[in-house]
């Protein structure tokens, strides 16, 4: 299975636009009457990853198929999928070290500049989420409870942690680390 990209690939012999095999539609026709096609090798594996690019000034944009967080999804030959970042690291820069990611600078999940990615860990990336607040926080999470004004009114009371767990439906724990500000304070 050959490559499909969107974007204008011309004949490697006149320039006109290709149909297939980097040939235009005559000579296309000419080899397969010739029967030499097998000398006019399809779009490479990079070729079809760069026409899914868009370079701006900062960012190179995936312009390709996206997974629901952003991130842009690449097809090897063969029908293995790859995160576009990813791939872009290894094609730009080497290989990627077992048991590390590739973190994006730009903060950008459909960027696949080389230059804005680098090797990280998972609890590299966490740290890095949580320092620009990039999670979702409060009654944004899909499991938060407590709205920012909970938040003030607990750190404000005076009433025991545990009145005010009962309270607002969540661990005595979380009062605690909310009161000593080790969470969303």
């Amino acid at each position: 299975m050959g490559h499909q990209v969107k974007t204008m690939i011309l004949c490697s012999i006149c320039s006109l636009p290709s149909v297939a095999r980097r040939l235009c539609r005559t000579h296309y026709s000419q080899a397969w009457h010739s029967k030499t096609l097998h000398n006019h090798l399809g779009i490479s594996e990079k070729d079809a990853f760069e026409a899914k690019i868009e370079k701006t000034e900062n960012c190179w944009v995936w312009k390709g198929t996206k997974n629901q967080y952003g991130y842009g999804i690449f097809m090897l030959v063969g029908g293995k999928t790859v995160r576009a970042h990813r791939y872009s690291y290894e094609l730009y820069k080497g290989e990627i070290p077992p048991n590390k990611i590739i973190m994006h600078q730009c903060d950008n999940p459909p960027c696949v500049n080389p230059d804005h990615l680098c090797i990280g860990t998972k609890a590299q990336n966490n740290a890095d989420t949580a320092k620009k607040r990039r999670h979702n926080y409060g009654t944004d999470h899909w499991n938060g409870r407590l709205s920012n004004e909970d938040i003030a009114m607990i750190c404000a009371s005076t009433e025991t942690q545990p009145v005010l767990a009962l309270r607002y439906g969540v661990n005595q724990s979380h009062i605690s680390r909310i009161k000593n500000k080790l969470t969303r304070a």
